[in-house]
């Protein structure tokens, strides 16, 4: 989809008219149109003018509510090819929204289709009440959830590590620095997390450190963000069963997240520090692969009784959060598809936060409303911690059945000594049909509510 901002109204056949009040179009339209549009109003917020030669809309835009407004563009998208928008509205915000909803619905995955039909709408967009730079910050932020949704949707003969590594490094075409940690690196760095759910892959994994750092910086300590990048999982030994390993190319969600939020900050050149750590590996078995009983030795020295090889996201975030501490980070946050008990609390409607920053927890949960990536807090209940306990090792990594979301976020607490915030967004990044704006698939959940976290609180 291409929207570009006009700085005069042309003249054109197919006209969405875009108010927050019908008065604002008592001088626009006729008195039948008028009549017509007042009583749809009262039903809807849009209303269809259209005859056989032009297509003509009207949508009232709802001030304070910005989730309807961004479903009021995604409904609009199937009914428009090339149209002018013009913008009668008073509340700049509601416009934004309503251009989001329509720009995300815009997402398609078809590269592996032998046939392909191509429809780039085009939208001419009258607006006295946004800036470009508005419009080119939304065009920046589509790009990096599209990214993210694609990165989720891609197969694992596809995109294997190798191949991930190659499409992260085109990100150095932004400013970002981009470092790979290696096999070796990783054994000198003592990551038996990493390395160990490694063991039954074929390929090898690496840990990806991605930084933006601006000269003038607002922040003296760095954002780390913390990615779960299994490209594929299997469950290893402890191996899934039935329809749940069909999905499993998603298993990356976490990386693809703040992967994808990094792109945006680096797009817009928020004056922010920003670091990403994304270990990446697969879950496979090959006859080497880690066994239930295994003890394995982390990063920061602790020891681990593998219980269950299907709980191998906590293994590696492990290692990567411990491995965060030498940046001396202001605040970590990790996302990951974590846990399907995350997911048989929230469904496919929001993630679950939970960590040691009751202060920026809250203003995430805010902006979570805000941006409709919605999410719920769980406690850090001790009870749980003490399922964690092992007879032989530092640890388990299971826990127990009963809160497995708070076992796994228990677990990954272990490894932090800074302030931190876990995401399980188990249930929202990869999506079994669509809905509004969110396609059926990856959906890039994260990227706006972590890209808009950084850049109301930490860039201003």
């Amino acid at each position: 989809m291409n929207i570009t901002l006009a700085s005069k109204q042309g003249k054109s056949k197919n006209i969405v008219r875009l108010v927050d009040s019908v008065s604002q179009l008592e001088n626009v339209l006729n008195k039948r149109e008028l009549k017509i549009t007042r009583q749809g109003l009262k039903k809807n917020n849009w209303v269809d003018l259209s005859n056989l030669d032009e297509k003509r809309f009207v949508i009232l835009l709802v001030k304070n509510k910005p989730e309807t407004n961004r479903r009021l563009g995604s409904e609009l998208y199937g009914k428009i090819e090339t149209i002018t928008f013009i913008d009668h509205s008073n509340y700049p915000d509601s416009l934004m929204e309503f251009l989001e909803g329509l720009i995300l619905k815009s997402y398609q995955f078809n590269k592996y289709k032998s046939s392909i039909e191509l429809n780039q709408k085009k939208v001419q967009l009258f607006s006295t009440g946004i800036k470009k730079s508005q419009l080119q910050e939304l065009i920046h932020l589509k790009e990096a959830v599209f990214t993210a949704r694609n990165w989720v949707n891609e197969p694992v003969n596809q995109l294997n590590t190798q191949q991930f590594v190659e499409e992260v490094k085109v990100m150095e075409s932004y400013g970002i620095a981009v470092e790979i940690l290696e096999k070796s690196k990783l054994q000198t760095l003592n990551m038996g997390g990493v390395l160990g759910v490694n063991k039954g892959s074929n390929d090898d994994p690496v840990l990806i450190k991605c930084e933006w750092k601006p000269s003038n910086a607002m922040n003296k300590k760095p954002i780390v963000l913390v990615g779960k990048g299994v490209l594929f999982d299997t469950g290893g030994i402890n191996i899934k069963t039935g329809d749940f390993m069909k999905n499993m190319k998603a298993d990356m969600g976490g990386a693809a997240t703040v992967l994808g939020a990094l792109k945006a900050v680096a797009l817009q050149k928020l004056l922010v520090h920003v670091i990403v750590l994304t270990p990446v590996t697969e879950n496979r078995i090959n006859g080497n692969e880690l066994v239930p009983g295994d003890v394995i030795s982390m990063h920061n020295g602790k020891t681990v009784e593998v219980l269950n090889t299907d709980a191998e996201g906590r293994l590696i975030l492990a290692d990567a959060l411990a491995f965060a501490k030498k940046f001396d980070p202001s605040i970590v946050i990790d996302a990951a598809t974590l846990t399907g008990s995350a997911y048989r609390v929230t469904g496919h409607n929001g993630a679950i936060v939970m960590g040691t920053d009751s202060k920026n927890i809250a203003q995430m949960k805010q902006e979570g409303e805000t941006q409709y990536e919605r999410l719920i807090e769980l406690p850090l209940w001790e009870e749980f911690d003490e399922t964690l306990k092992s007879d032989i090792a530092d640890m388990n990594n299971l826990g127990t059945s009963e809160g497995q979301a708070v076992c796994a976020g228990l677990f990954l607490k272990k490894f932090t000594s800074y302030p931190w915030i876990h995401l399980d967004i188990a249930g929202p990044s990869f999506r079994s049909e669509s809905s509004n704006y969110l396609p059926k698939g990856g959906s890039g959940f994260g990227v706006r509510l972590l890209y808009r976290f950084i850049k109301n609180n930490f860039a201003r």
